[in-house]
């Protein structure tokens, strides 16, 4: 009986392919942001939001005034929260594992108003971009938030701001003021719903803040009486 044997060149070709097969397991993954809290009216795709809805890159979040939206974004973040009459978009949420380390890819796209986030730490071939109609910033390990006419907060960490062709960098406690064309301190607060430090470095994923109605106080009950005895 003949025996049929491999070629060299098949027998490469079999060996790239099971390369090929192995390496797309640690392919890059599309991340979703997933809506942890609502507060307001807040829309994806101008249907109305609700607690849970995952968000895909491209879909539209629109928040109305005195509305807040809170994503988490897992490796991408892991917080964004988008602040009243805000329109923004994810250009890009990717995960790529299969080197030594992730190499993470977060693209946020705002349209009108603000977006603040936290960052943590990723590896020097990630990036966290987010670009407004007159400001790029370039985020890594911070507390930041940017607003559409160019202002950039920066709590912790640091920021490098795109303005006009030149570039700043502003890191915690300091903001980009667009008015001046400079880097000054920082004199906003916090925004509301951004998780404590403890609750960053585990992840937690945190509900917008939604004040509460302050309830009516029942007036005290009083008893009358004639002053006298029967």
């Amino acid at each position: 009986m003949k025996m049929i044997g491999f070629s060299p060149r098949f027998a490469g070709l079999l060996a790239v392919s099971a390369m090929l097969a192995g390496s797309s397991l640690y392919a890059a993954e599309t991340g979703k942001a997933e809506l942890t809290g609502v507060k307001g009216s807040v829309k994806i795709d101008g249907q109305a939001a609700f607690v849970g809805e995952s968000i895909k890159p491209g879909q539209k979040i629109e928040t109305g005034a005195g509305a807040q939206a809170n994503l988490y974004l897992a490796d991408n973040g892991p917080t964004v929260v988008v602040l009243p009459d805000s329109s923004v978009s994810f250009d890009e949420l990717t995960v790529d594992k299969s080197g030594a380390e992730p190499v993470i890819t977060t693209k946020i796209n705002l349209k009108v108003g603000t977006v603040a986030g936290y960052v943590k730490k990723t590896s020097s071939q990630s990036s966290y971009i987010v670009k407004g109609p007159t400001v790029s910033a370039v985020i890594r390990t911070s507390e930041y938030q940017i607003t559409d006419n160019g202002t950039v907060a920066v709590w912790s960490g640091c920021v490098t701001v795109s303005y006009r062709g030149v570039s700043y960098e502003v890191c915690g406690g300091q903001m980009f003021d667009p008015a001046a064309a400079s880097v000054v301190a920082n004199t906003m607060p916090l925004p509301a719903g951004m998780p404590s430090a403890i609750q960053q470095s585990a992840n937690v994923k945190v509900p917008a803040v939604v004040p509460t109605r302050p309830q009516p106080v029942a007036s005290p009950v009083t008893t009358g009486g004639n002053g006298g005895g029967n």
